[in-house]
């Protein structure tokens, strides 16, 4: 039951940090397809403590992978030969720095395919790496909280919500069943005998 709760509170913390991120793109007009920030999102939620979710390497893999599609795309132009080129770059990039985060790989591709200029790296990406790092910190920080709490205990403790069957003395019902079956043999039967009818009819 605590490991449902704790599944529901990162579910439930990814689902907000989408709808800030569409709001925050649509202040700053930036069409949603080139926010490069879902699958982060589910990554850094669902797993905190995993390694590519470390904060070096959310903003250290985004700003990698950005470099790499810049560097393809200054050497050959947006296509799909600078997509290629830049998706290896990239991953060649955060493995060297050891900052790993699978999810910054959209980044490359999407400088490639679309020649994006270096301003989109600081925004959205930048901005929206650092708002993502201080927003999951501060969400598993309420996970830890929430853990030591007495809600938690609650849920950790089996007589709060494990049904338990009421117990049943099965020789009592035995007995009961023997003794209700002698009283009713021991009862007297009724005549079922049919009545027979006079053989003469008085006049």
């Amino acid at each position: 039951m605590q490991q449902i709760a704790v599944h529901l509170y990162r579910a439930t913390g990814a689902g907000i940090a989408i709808a800030l991120m569409e709001l925050l793109a649509r202040v700053a007009d930036e069409p949603l397809s080139r926010v490069p920030f879902v699958t982060s999102i589910v990554l850094v939620m669902a797993l905190p403590d995993s390694p590519p979710a470390r904060p070096q390497a959310v903003i250290g893999g985004h700003m990698l992978s950005c470099a790499a599609g810049l560097l393809a795309v200054w050497t050959l132009g947006p296509g799909e030969q600078a997509v290629a080129v830049a998706l290896g770059l990239s991953l060649l990039f955060m493995l060297t720095f050891d900052v790993l985060h699978p999810p910054a790989g959209i980044d490359a591709f999407l400088i490639a395919v679309f020649g994006l200029p270096p301003a989109w790296v600081l925004s959205p990406v930048l901005v929206g790496a650092l708002f993502l790092v201080g927003y999951a910190k501060v969400w598993s920080a309420g996970e830890r909280w929430l853990g030591k709490s007495a809600l938690a205990k609650m849920l950790s403790d089996t007589r709060y919500w494990q049904w338990k069957p009421p117990k049943v003395d099965s020789a009592s019902l035995i007995r009961r069943a023997l003794g209700q079956r002698r009283r009713e043999e021991a009862a007297p039967k009724a005549d079922d005998s049919p009545v027979k009818p006079d053989s003469k009819i008085e006049g």
